[in-house]
């Protein structure tokens, strides 16, 4: 039976991670010789992951916490805010081989977590095989589905894999998820979540806000909050499909307001961890610390996307801002991300972006007032795309430069 927590060794002291809730926290060199806790639970045994510090840098955690690792662009959807304009199978899709490598590439490199999407991760082949492996190499894996499945019998193994995490979309009432997902797949993906609970998975929805859909917690809640033990409410980024529901974003009022209304409405149900104001950003970014480390957003910083390619990116969104941020290939990289974790240029530059934002936010009188804080994939839009811009920011501070290398 494998431990619950792992502690990774750091140049600061060590990451512990929980691999039942999916969460880590930083320990100085002190902290590894007493009492050790992580939220609440006192820690009374672990997983060492003993780590080469030589050549680490001080200023980062040793590798990422979590790889977002995309199985295939090929989806049975054709959703109107997809991000990545997900459908067909790109030609240069890994082989289930390489992707194994890859998998076990990221284990060696003591990454702690991967979360596998797609496209619609259930669509490719040896989806269950790929998911298997991680679960035998110990990561801690979990998924994000749309949850509309011709064969019941995904179900039957999404269940046997006993992951950390199922992780499916409901975007809003029934009537807005299907205007964005198709007529009749509220119901499909509803009844995924109703038989998954039923057999015991942990399970989550995510729910993107547009005008339309941004009236639509409580009701989203009282529907699904009886199947899954978490939610999470974010605003849309406009990448992929997305360019084209420009008119749908949230202003910075609207985002303010729901927020505003989030924070009574989630009162009323204690029993689900509903996440909403970027909360899942401010957790996993890198903060005022006395550790060493680098201020900055979650990509990156403590983790990246590795795409179905093979292609290693700071972020999910990167891709479909600008082509010119992929900072390597997994599979050029000998399966191993290590050194370009640490020493690529365009990874490095991605990082000082990141880092400029954020000492920009914590100048700003609206930080945690009226603005939950730094958005870096709406700023690099907003540099990428001055027509659409960031409507989720009212600085009028000038755009730090993102200047990239020419090699990766």
């Amino acid at each position: 039976m494998k431990e619950r927590f792992v502690l990774r060794d750091e140049v600061f002291g060590g990451t512990l991670f929980d691999r039942k809730t999916l969460r880590y926290k930083y320990l100085e060199h002190e902290a590894l010789h007493g009492d050790i806790s992580i939220n609440g639970i006192k820690v009374e045994s672990f997983e060492h992951r003993k780590a080469d510090l030589s050549s680490a840098p001080p200023d980062l955690p040793y590798s990422p916490i979590r790889i977002y690792v995309e199985t295939t662009r090929v989806c049975n959807l054709r959703c109107k805010h997809c991000f990545n304009a997900s459908g067909t199978k790109d030609s240069d899709e890994m082989s289930t081989d390489e992707m194994f490598k890859a998998l076990e590439g990221i284990r060696r490199d003591n990454v702690f977590d991967v979360r596998f999407s797609g496209g619609e991760l259930t669509m490719h082949p040896d989806w269950y095989e790929i998911l298997q492996r991680a679960k035998e190499l110990g990561f801690g894996v979990s998924i994000n589905s749309n949850g509309v499945y011709k064969d019941p019998s995904i179900i039957d193994k999404l269940v046997s894999l006993e992951l950390e995490q199922i992780v499916l979309s409901i975007d809003g009432t029934k009537e807005h998820h299907d205007q964005i997902r198709g007529r009749g797949n509220f119901d499909r993906t509803l009844q995924s979540l109703r038989q998954l609970h039923e057999r015991g998975a942990v399970l989550r929805t995510n729910t993107v806000l547009n005008r339309k859909s941004v009236s639509d917690m409580e009701e989203v809640i009282q529907t699904v909050g009886p199947y899954v033990d978490e939610m999470n409410f974010f605003h849309m980024r406009s990448t992929g499909r997305a360019q084209r529901m420009v008119r749908e974003t949230l202003s910075y009022q609207e985002l303010y307001d729901f927020n505003q209304k989030a924070a009574r409405i989630v009162k009323k149900y204690p029993h689900i961890n509903i996440l909403f104001g970027s909360q899942v950003t401010r957790e996993n970014s890198i903060r005022m610390n006395e550790l060493g480390l680098k201020v900055g957003g979650p990509d990156g910083f403590t983790r990246c996307n590795l795409l179905a390619n093979g292609s290693l990116w700071a972020g999910g969104y990167a891709p479909y801002i600008d082509r010119g941020l992929q900072f390597g290939d997994i599979k050029e990289e000998g399966y191993t991300m290590l050194q370009v974790w640490r020493k690529s240029p365009k990874l490095n530059a991605f990082r000082d972006f990141s880092h400029q934002l954020a000492m920009r936010c914590l100048s700003c009188p609206e930080l945690n007032l009226y603005c939950p804080g730094t958005n870096v994939e709406m700023e690099l839009i907003r540099l990428k795309f001055p027509e659409i811009g960031n409507p989720y920011c009212i600085s009028d501070q000038p755009l730090p430069q993102l200047i990239l290398p020419s090699k990766k």
